[in-house]
């Protein structure tokens, strides 16, 4: 049997503050993105300078969603502020996350 090929994938990229205005934004976003079929999501976080508590509570909000969907969320280039603040409310496991673009391209074979 030949390897499956990935999901469809579409890449965000939020900028300067994930908070609860632009959190839904980000939301409604990847709601529709669901709903036409996409599966798999990765959000680059390389230009998000501030996530409040209020954007990541709408993460956990996307993530629940798009699970339910059978899809997947990952993210991306992360900055130290943001990586802290998940390792402080102990959701750096929630959350599937990977250094880069390349390294999740590299993980997943997808050129």
């Amino acid at each position: 049997m030949p390897p499956q090929p990935p999901p469809p994938l579409k890449i965000l990229y939020p900028t300067h503050i994930l908070d609860a205005d632009q959190g839904k934004i980000l939301y409604r976003e990847i709601m529709d993105l669901l709903d036409t079929g996409i599966k798999l999501i990765l959000i680059d976080c390389h230009n998000i300078g501030f996530v409040d508590s209020s954007g990541l509570g709408v993460l956990v909000r996307i993530l629940k969603a798009v699970e339910q969907e059978n899809a997947r969320l990952v993210l991306c280039s992360l900055n130290d502020t943001f990586q802290m603040l998940l390792t402080m409310t102990h959701m750096e496991d929630v959350f599937e996350i990977y250094a880069s673009q390349v390294h999740f391209r590299l993980v997943l074979g997808i050129s």
